[in-house]
């Protein structure tokens, strides 16, 4: 018994001292690890690190599982239970601590922006994904985007032994491939893009054949049905892996520029007439192609285009004006430069303010949710003060002012309106005396009456028709209603950049000390969003209209500027002109857009009296948060859209015999299914994005 004892005591010291080795070695950072860091653009980022021991130190690669980048290059260094990541390729880097107890490093992530995220890495390897049965194949639909145009989508879905694994292309904007990260409960159907900050959730048809739901994408919620593809799918060409902006980088010379122009109006047929315009150190350029309308004459430096969004950098600059001169707070509540007798939402007691509505953080909706609006910038010219004030009597907000990003063209166009009332000028005014006039920008306006028809470019649609000009109504102006030049924005960046002397720079500079997360990887100064490039931050905000897209950047690091304009709507427009003009992203090559929508055939309208309307209302669903009310308002039918709670403007509906409507303005058919009962069981809706199938739901 003693030399077995003796024997189990050895084997057990043994066992311990491995033991304390192992433990003692424990924080050896070659291996595998594995975390989860959260933050408030993209939610839970799962985070796969690779290391191996080399002579200098420890490399391997990194892995962000929800945005599909996979191989990103890593170094570390670990000394004395402590372990330091950097990741060059997105200036990112990881400091942590060995905690034993716990077995893994916790410590602290910094991105490139300088925002700070807890994160702890275990040792392991990330889930497998899971397996989501009866969603294989290719997949098609349109999305409707508003001013942005028509958007065709590709989705494909593949399951293996590795799980199932999709992918969505964006035909229209040259991109594929984005990770999508697929879930299914019943026949409901939930897809992840979190490298967009999308999600798509729909309802599986009962044949398979179809998914018809929501697609929502930082506050915007659109309808979208996608069809399964037996035809193969509509889908870009596999293309090489996104090649890497440059960390130094001059803005383009013009043999570089025209081809990109010239391939986007005459190949890709995405425009009219484009201008760009670059400055720097070197000098100013501008470069030019296409005409102000078919037919017209040239674009040059001198058209005048609508700039849209690219307003609410003026609207910042005159709020940072008026503060420097003691005019308004930043954080006054907004209700103090308004008439007593208008009720402005709070909630949780805490007011809206002056810097909230410059920063896109008030909670005010997007748009307005004007009655009676037959078309998309009906909703734009309505918006009288009037319209405004109405509003914000009757909305409740979602979320406390200051709590969460949600792009607001209500909480600028409100700002406008406060400012105008502090000064006791108009708009146009302030702009003039205070912005326009010092810079030298007198083509700058808001009075389109007021700019000469031989300067002005026309505005097309998806299809190059030719649109009338973007009316914006006094509460909503100060949020897109400006038209400018390349000559004149250039003007803008010049001062911006310090390249010449103004009596901004206070203000100009003012705006970008306002750091907070914004849309997608973005940061929401005043005016400005902001965005980290390999050769710098770059300061950049980009404008769409029912007809014509603007885009804007500047990078004060490397001292450059751009601007592009277009006059014709759709994303595929200026922005990624304009990034690469601004910082090499690279511009890929677009698939010629679609032909044209063949006009609808004139067909009679038919009288409806408010018998023969009761059979059509009640209220459809399209998607668990969008539904359709049918209405009658004592001629005709209306319809009016709910989404996630908002109400949209009612819309008229042209009735043509035997269930058959029409929306009063655009290219929508609508058709009712009956029942046995005689009244109408299902609404169809037919357009430019799709065919939808809407229920009606129990009174």
């Amino acid at each position: 018994m003693g030399t077995l004892l003796r024997r189990w005591v050895l084997g057990l010291l043994v066992a311990a001292t491995a033991m304390l080795a192992q433990a003692a070695g424990a924080g050896e950072p070659a291996g595998d690890w594995v975390g989860v860091m959260t933050t408030p653009n993209t939610g839970d980022l799962t985070l796969a690190l690779h290391l191996k021991k080399t002579a200098g130190g420890y490399a391997g690669t990194l892995d962000t599982i929800e945005l599909g980048s996979r191989g990103v290059p890593v170094t570390a260094v670990a000394e004395a239970d402590r372990l330091a990541l950097e990741v060059p390729s997105v200036r990112a880097r990881f400091e942590g601590a060995w905690d034993a107890g716990a077995g893994r490093w916790d410590g602290t992530w910094t991105s490139a922006s300088g925002q700070t995220f807890p994160l702890r890495l275990t040792r392991g390897l990330p889930p497998p994904r899971p397996r989501v049965e009866g969603l294989d194949g290719d997949w098609q639909g349109t999305l409707n985007v508003g001013p942005a145009g028509l958007l065709r989508l590709a989705l494909h879905v593949r399951t293996g032994p590795d799980g199932t694994v999709a992918t969505l292309d964006s035909i229209d904007q040259g991109v594929n491939g984005v990770p999508i990260l697929v879930s299914r409960k019943g026949r409901e159907v939930t897809f992840d893009m979190r490298a967009l900050r999308a999600t798509f959730i729909a309802d599986l048809a009962a044949d398979g054949a179809a998914m018809q739901g929501e697609f929502s994408q930082m506050g915007s919620l659109m309808p979208l049905v996608l069809k399964r593809s037996s035809d193969g799918p509509v889908s870009l060409p596999a293309s090489t892996p996104a090649t890497r902006p440059p960390e130094t980088w001059r803005v383009p010379d013009r043999a570089t520029l025209q081809p990109l122009l010239a391939r986007r109006i005459d190949v890709e047929h995405r425009g009219v007439g484009m201008a760009v315009g670059t400055i720097s150190p070197d000098g100013r350029q501008v470069v030019s192609y296409g005409r102000l309308a078919a037919g017209g004459a040239p674009v040059s430096g001198d058209t005048l285009f609508e700039i849209g969004s690219i307003t609410k950098v003026f609207t910042g600059l005159l709020l940072e004006d008026m503060v420097g001169k003691g005019e308004v707070g930043l954080d006054d509540p907004v209700a103090k430069y308004l008439p007593a007798d208008v009720r402005v939402p709070t909630r949780s007691g805490k007011p809206i303010t002056l810097r909230q509505l410059a920063t896109h953080t008030s909670g005010l909706p997007r748009d307005f949710p004007l009655n009676k609006a037959r078309r998309l910038e009906d909703i734009y010219a309505g918006a009288t003060e009037a319209e405004l004030f109405k509003l914000l009597g009757t909305y409740e907000l979602p979320r406390d002012p200051g709590a969460e990003w949600s792009y607001s063209n209500v909480g600028v166009g409100l700002l406008g309106v406060a400012l105008s009332r502090r000064a006791d000028k108009d708009l146009q005014t302030l702009f003039r005396e205070r912005i326009t006039g010092p810079l030298k920008m007198s083509s700058t306006t808001l009075d389109v009456a007021a700019i000469p028809a031989a300067r002005l470019a026309t505005g097309h649609d998806a299809d190059l028709k030719p649109v009338p000009p973007f009316p914006t109504g006094p509460g909503v102006v100060a949020a897109g209603g400006l038209r400018s030049s390349i000559d004149d924005m250039l003007n803008l960046l010049e001062a911006e950049l310090g390249l010449r002397a103004t009596p901004l720079a206070a203000p100009m500079a003012a705006m970008l000390k306002e750091d907070r997360p914004g849309m997608a990887s973005t940061r929401q100064a005043i005016g400005w969003m902001a965005m980290d490039l390999p050769s710098g931050r770059v300061f950049t905000h980009s404008g769409g209209t029912v007809g014509q897209r603007a885009f804007a950047a500047f990078n004060p690091k490397t001292r450059q500027g751009v601007v592009v304009l277009s006059n014709a709507e759709g994303s595929a427009g200026a922005d990624d002109i304009g990034l690469f003009a601004i910082g090499g992203v690279p511009v890929r090559p677009l698939p010629p857009a679609p032909p044209p929508r063949l006009p609808r055939e004139p067909r009679a309208e038919t009288p409806l009296s408010a018998d023969a309307a009761k059979p059509y209302l009640g209220r459809y669903r399209l998607s668990r948060s969008i539904t359709m009310e049918i209405g009658y308002d004592g001629s005709q039918l209306t319809l009016q859209s709910t989404a996630a709670g908002r109400t949209g403007p009612s819309a008229p509906l042209t009735f043509h015999g035997a269930d058959a409507f029409s929306l009063a303005v655009g290219d929508t058919d609508l058709a009712f299914q009956r029942g046995g009962a005689g009244s109408a069981t299902m609404l169809v809706l037919r357009g430019p994005a799709g065919e939808f199938h809407l229920p009606r739901q129990p009174d």
